[in-house]
């Protein structure tokens, strides 16, 4: 009787610290608090949509997609919170000196929201973008909404023309683009 009471106790203590070890690392990870719904780093969970299996064999969640909008995307994160479903962008840069996000990374998130609201019919309050040295919170706004469009409806315009010319001067851009051998422009 003894060693059964024992045995509970030392389970109790087990899962006490398994829970405690969970929220700490939830803590870590920079997560709203909330229901995690999509993953797109590796360990995919299923909630949104069922799970497809890559080339690879490899689990993974199923693209987000919009017909409406002509767009698909994988968040790497969205959470259920209390305010509505937040997705979350994982960088693995530090954020601009600057404090506010890259314009890329926010049109990256604001395409995530719109995908959100489209593929759940669920308001999105706000998106985040998690640098490795802090977090940025980006309200959905009906700018950012108007801004986005405006965006994708200048990408399909571009994609109808013969020659889009570079949109920039700086060279390390340039570096890593994934165009760089067949571009005109390259600098």
């Amino acid at each position: 009787m003894i060693w059964l009471l024992s045995a509970i106790v030392v389970l109790l203590i087990c899962a006490l610290a398994a829970y405690t070890k969970a929220r700490a690392s939830l803590k870590r990870s920079g997560l709203p608090r909330g229901k995690l719904l999509y993953g797109d780093t590796g360990f995919p969970i299923g909630h949104l949509a069922p799970l497809s299996v890559d080339e690879h064999g490899t689990r993974q969640e199923r693209p987000l997609i919009s017909k409406r909008y002509g767009l698909v995307g994988r968040p790497d994160y969205l959470v259920r919170t209390r305010e509505g479903i937040v997705p979350v962008e994982a960088k693995s840069g530090n954020c601009p000196a600057s404090g506010r996000p890259y314009a890329s990374n926010l049109m990256q998130l604001a395409a995530y929201c719109l995908l959100v609201e489209e593929t759940t019919g669920a308001r999105v309050p706000y998106g985040l973008i998690r640098y490795n040295d802090r977090e940025i919170e980006v309200e959905f706004t009906a700018n950012l909404r108007e801004e986005l469009l405006a965006l994708l409806e200048e990408m399909r315009e571009a994609r109808a023309v013969e020659i889009v010319h570079r949109s920039h001067n700086d060279s390390r851009r340039c570096t890593g683009c994934s165009m760089r051998g067949v571009c005109e422009e390259a600098l």
